[in-house]
């Protein structure tokens, strides 16, 4: 087993910690600051979301061309990292810039849909590459559960940071200073941009790619998509991984809405930002734990079996101001720890998949693999948006003012009930149509090794 060491695991951990900031100030926090505060409809900001990710199903896959035909010293994904880090910081304190404030009527839409697309092409010149390194630590299964399981367990902490201090921080830099909620969140926005070039830096001095495929001869763009499209167990997974995401946001980004509107309890929202981070750092920490008792086929299928029932469960325990959290939040646990054992569960499988386009295709190419996951996440959470943004409108969500009883049962049906169907949908195709299990995943792993030793015999 290849050894990784620990001032190297916590150095990529750092990194996700800081790109998750960013991330989970955006997509917990940016439609609720485009409604209540830039005054923005909802309807144009889901269809905002929509486009923008049907961009990302090109940009993304660009991205991993580019970074798969880089060569550097510091290797191919290092560079990109830190060079994408400290450009979509600057966009990200643009996005939280209040455009109504020096902008009138269209120019302020103009305003919001630009920094939002720029946000989203710029977070992937660090986020494709970052997540791609994991298959280059080590060719061993064991060293690429820890390795997936590190940058996701940190990932959380850094998204749970948000969600657990947000509203409290946007407060103090706002309200509580004699400012605004435009101040607040502009300031919070800063904070976090340089939090996240810290985290960035420290990933880029500290870790290394130890797995080199020497190619011969760059990657053509028409061989990326030729090889994205071959890749019949990557697109499984992207399939798979959009509808995951679909689910997971439909809840988690309308929460500010229902815990501010439904239980009348801004409040909630910090303790559940702790319930999630508890529950999910459980289930990262037991989960290598998990896959030497059980196998991946049979996690994958509990994690999502736990999703399913966290989300009935909080459709009946969070009805109304009445709502007991006690209730509640046992329910949200079951669904973080579901939620917790997937995101895991995929990066591995995502792993998996460059092996076995290796082995179908010939040629390796671990970030136009992971450049799916970039594209899934963004694509899924903002289908979610859009879906959240048209549902709010169909519901007659009216912003600042106490909600009708039909638009609250509309907005819980469309968190709890609508996610858990989407879930029931992942179990199904999963089991029809993902094969990189048991026997045949670790033929392909040993016929692989054969194949490497072969070509370094006779190079």
């Amino acid at each position: 087993m290849d050894e990784i060491s620990f001032k190297e695991k916590l150095s990529f951990g750092i990194g996700a910690y800081g790109k998750d900031l960013v991330y989970g100030i955006v997509a917990t926090f940016l439609m609720v600051f485009y409604t209540d505060v830039v005054g923005v409809s909802p309807v144009f900001i889901g269809g905002l979301f929509l486009v923008a990710r049907i961009w990302d199903a090109f940009n993304d896959p660009m991205m991993g061309w580019i970074v798969d035909n880089t060569k550097t010293k510091y290797g191919k994904f290092r560079p990109w990292i830190l060079g994408g880090t400290v450009i979509n910081s600057v966009v990200l304190v643009l996005l939280y810039t209040n455009p109504s404030t020096f902008l009138q009527g269209t120019m302020v839409y103009v305003w919001c849909a630009v920094t939002y697309v720029l946000w989203g092409m710029t977070y992937t010149l660090m986020d494709v590459p970052y997540w791609s390194m994991i298959p280059s630590f080590s060719n061993d299964s064991k060293v690429r559960d820890t390795m997936s399981v590190i940058p996701r367990l940190f990932a959380m902490f850094g998204g749970q940071t948000i969600g657990t201090f947000g509203l409290m921080i946007v407060a103090f830099l706002g309200v509580n200073m004699g400012a605004t909620d435009t101040e607040g969140y502009f300031r919070f926005a800063l904070a976090v941009a340089v939090l996240f070039n810290i985290c960035e830096v420290i990933c880029f001095l500290n870790v290394k790619e130890h797995v080199v495929v020497e190619r011969k001869e760059s990657i053509k763009l028409a061989e990326a998509f030729q090889i994205l499209k071959n890749n019949d167990q990557l697109l499984v997974i992207i399939g798979l991984t959009i509808l995951q995401q679909l689910g997971v946001y439909l809840f988690l980004g309308l929460n500010v809405y229902f815990f501010k509107y439904v239980v009348c309890n801004e409040s909630w929202f910090a303790i559940f930002g702790g319930v999630s981070f508890a529950t999910q750092l459980v289930a990262f920490a037991l989960f290598p734990k998990l896959v030497r008792v059980f196998n991946h086929r049979i996690i994958y299928l509990a994690s999502y079996t736990l999703l399913i029932i966290g989300c009935l469960l909080m459709f009946v325990t969070g009805t109304d101001s009445s709502a007991s959290m006690y209730l509640f939040f046992p329910c949200a646990a079951i669904f973080q720890i579901g939620n917790a054992l997937t995101v895991v569960s995929t990066t591995v499988m995502l792993a998996n998949t460059c092996d076995y386009g290796e082995y179908k295709c010939g040629i390796r190419s671990e970030a136009l693999v992971f450049s799916s996951q970039t594209l899934t996440v963004k694509f899924g959470s903002a289908v979610a948006g859009a879906i959240g943004g048209i549902m709010l409108e169909a519901v007659g969500y009216v912003p600042n003012v106490v909600q009708t009883a039909e638009t609250i049962m509309g907005l819980r049906c469309v968190m709890f009930l609508m996610s858990a169907a989407i879930f029931l949908v992942i179990i199904l195709a999963y089991l029809k149509f993902y094969r990189l299990t048991g026997d045949y995943y670790r033929g392909i792993v040993a016929e692989l090794k054969e194949l490497r030793q072969a070509a370094a015999a006779n190079a």
